[in-house]
């Protein structure tokens, strides 16, 4: 999973951290395993793991915004900002990685929390896959397991926009055929200062309090 902001400046940033925490409340509920993989202002990487994983997350992919009054606007305007959320199955043993002529990689100091060895050492894994320019930024202690980590989420990212330049062309062929239908991919909005969540595929409400503690289950179809 990937965590990123977007519009709304400070706030976006934020709320990047704040809805990242819910989904580990949401996780340890389910008794999923997380791991950090990186983390800077604004943006997250992390995996988890455990039985049901893709079920528990499979709709949390695209735009949620988020409105309240931010505690250094005097004036008492709302404020919206926007957070990107994209969910990427890791490969499994028998999907073929990416071939290492199409990767770059480059190390550099380790950021965030983790110690002063992980600072001073340039045990931080960028790696750029050359023809589409997607890359990986992961942390951690040791280089080693990083290149591993950041050649299979680098795998599942090339596999995932390859497969959504195939879905736009399928899109494209209906909307000529059946005329089509304008669609944002705005999936969710946390109103804060109504102390309300709403998902706008399942039109569901619930308390903004009881969802930013991990209750996501509220906002799903009944059949999940």
């Amino acid at each position: 999973m990937e965590v990123l902001h977007g519009e709304g400046g400070d706030d976006s940033k934020k709320f990047v951290h704040e809805l990242f925490a819910a989904y580990v409340k949401y996780a340890n509920e389910n008794r999923l395993t997380v791991s950090i993989l990186h983390a800077s202002e604004g943006h997250i990487t992390a995996s988890f793991k455990g039985e049901g994983v893709e079920r528990y997350f499979k709709n949390e992919a695209g735009k949620h915004v988020c409105q309240r009054i931010p505690s250094n606007d005097k004036k008492g305007r709302k404020h919206t900002s926007i957070v990107s959320v994209a969910v990427l199955p890791l490969p499994d043993k028998k999907t073929p990685l990416i071939p290492e002529n199409e990767i770059e990689t480059t190390f550099q100091r380790g950021s965030g929390p983790g110690g002063q060895h992980k600072n001073m050492t340039d045990s931080a894994v960028r790696m750029v896959h050359k023809p589409t320019k997607l890359s990986v930024l992961i942390d951690g202690r040791d280089q080693h397991a990083n290149k591993r980590k950041a050649r299979k989420i680098l795998t599942a990212k090339v596999q995932q926009l390859y497969l959504g330049k195939k879905k736009k062309e399928r899109a494209k062929a209906r909307k000529e055929q059946m005329g089509g239908g304008k669609r944002g991919n705005k999936i969710r909005t946390y109103n804060f200062i109504e102390n309300r969540a709403k998902d706008h595929r399942t039109n569901k409400k619930a308390t903004l309090k009881q969802v930013m503690k991990g209750r996501f289950n509220l906002l799903e179809r009944e059949d999940g």
